[in-house]
Formats: structure tokens, sequence, C-alpha cells
């Protein structure tokens, strides 16, 4: 069974991002063309699971892997039919209607519609989940949480508003999980 069956998405399906030729999401995509790209910072946030586990290790606290595992799993469920009602192509493709050259970091992860940013959400999701868990490494998960949406833009495969919405969703969906527990 989900752990967000009674996840009201709706309030979030009005949230649209920004026009795809607008004057927003062109400064967005200038935005992230000038955030200087870390590869390795890049790829190391991409894993969410492992991005926390160290943070586990280092402060010596046990890592609920499969509790982790299925925020996961069912948070997907949610964000993908986010992305898929709003369908906003990722930076990269409307770069190329801008004449902008945008230079992304390609990910695996990074091949489903951008809006909202998946990685952002999944990140405070669970920071907040091990935060409230182990309240001794709380700075420390939730700060990866940020790492981990602002690596997005520095991939430029994700607008700083898709991962703000991703944030935001994230938040509620670990609201919601609380809630129902």
């Amino acid at each position: 069974m989900s752990l967000f069956k009674n996840f009201n998405i709706s309030k979030f399906k009005s949230k649209k991002p920004p026009g795809d030729r607008s004057i927003t999401t062109y400064s967005e995509i200038q935005q992230i063309k000038n955030i200087k790209a870390n590869e390795k910072f890049v790829r190391e946030k991409d894993d969410i699971f492992n991005v926390f586990r160290k943070v586990a290790q280092q402060h010596n606290i046990s890592y609920p892997a499969e509790m982790v595992n299925k925020l996961m799993d069912d948070s997907a469920i949610i964000i993908m039919q986010l992305k898929n009602y709003f369908n906003r192509p990722r930076p990269q493709e409307l770069a190329k209607e801008f004449n902008i050259d945008l230079k992304i970091v390609e990910l695996e992860s990074a091949k489903t519609p951008s809006y909202p940013s998946g990685h952002s959400a999944q990140g405070v999701l669970i920071a907040k989940f091990l935060a409230d868990e182990y309240p001794i490494a709380a700075d420390n998960f939730l700060k990866e949480s940020k790492n981990i949406s602002f690596s997005r833009n520095m991939a430029k495969v994700h607008y700083r508003s898709d991962s703000d919405f991703g944030e935001r969703l994230g938040g509620a969906l670990y609201n919601n999980f609380k809630n129902e527990m």
C-alpha cells in the first residue's frame, strides 16, 4: 500500500510552471547557464539514497534503508503524475529555441519531463524524515537536500522553478506521511 494514498495532488496541479517561451523561462536558462558545473558533485548528488546513507554513516547512526526506499518508490508515483501532467521540456530543449548553448551534465535520471524536480522533492522528503528520526544529524540531512536540489541546476537539467516546486512538493509529501503515521 502506498504511503501517500491520501495525498491531495490536485492543489499541486494548479501550480503551473512558467511558459516555455516566457521571459521567466529565458531568465532561468540564463541563470543556470552561468552556474559553474562540478561534474563530480552533480554525479554524487544524483544518487539520493547514498547521499543520505553517507550522512548516517558519518554520524554512526543506523540507516533505515527499507523505509527510505519505500518513501522514494511511493513518492515517485506522485512526482511522475505531476511531471506528465505539466510535461515541461528540459532546459536544454528550450535553450535551443532561445539560441542559448547550454552544456548539460548528461544524467540517466534526467530523461523525464522537467517540472517538478523529482530529486528536489525526494531530497526534501527523505531529509525531513531522517532529520526527525535522527535529530543529531538533522542539519546535515537538510543541508544535503539543498545540495541535491542545487545539483540539478548545476547540471543544467532543471530550471530553478522546477527545483523550488519540487522542494515544496517534498515538504508536502513529508507532512502527509507524518500525519498518516
